[in-house]
């Protein structure tokens, strides 16, 4: 059975790849900052705190001298990856919601990021892209808190007109 992980990104990826197209562009980081992405960080990092000193930089050189990082879309595509190019490195491959590596991955100084690099179709993000990410996810988690809040209140509204009710009984 073919590896079915994250299938919906990585057809995005393929698209994008044959076509280059902006919509194509904004619907893969939508699906992105959804997605539980791989990548690789220092073998000695506690897993589940990944710090940007535990990141570890791809053998290639962002615009601007700055560093690039790895992102797989599935744990298969990363295992071939260390197999193939981690080298001597002593590295792991770390689960983890592309949501929460996104502020490491700026804090680590990325210039860009390769989705599935040495895949068939793989893609790159540059630091901007990742920086409008980021500001999205913020108002995207701000809308949802509004909107948490607004329940909320309508509940206690709902509450206090019940209970108003019980008195006037």
């Amino acid at each position: 059975m073919a590896d079915q992980e994250n299938i919906d990104l990585r057809t995005m990826i393929r698209d994008l790849a044959k076509r280059r197209d902006s919509v194509d562009r904004r619907q893969l980081y939508f699906a992105l900052v959804k997605a539980r992405v791989w990548t690789p960080v220092a073998a000695n990092s506690a897993a589940g705190e990944v710090q940007p000193g535990d990141l570890h930089p791809l053998d290639r050189e962002a615009l601007g001298g700055l560093a690039s990082f790895a992102v797989f879309t599935h744990q298969a595509a990363a295992e071939m990856w260390q197999a193939e190019e981690a080298g001597t490195t002593m590295l792991r491959l770390e689960g983890i919601d592309f949501s929460t590596l996104l502020p490491t991955l700026l804090d680590a100084g990325a210039g860009s990021l390769f989705l599935n690099p040495a895949g068939r179709f793989s893609g790159e993000l540059y630091r901007h892209e990742l920086e409008t990410m980021s500001e999205g996810l913020r108002v995207m988690r701000r809308r949802s808190q509004l909107a948490q809040h607004r329940v909320e209140a309508m509940e206690e509204a709902e509450r206090v007109r019940e209970a108003a009710a019980k008195e006037a009984a």
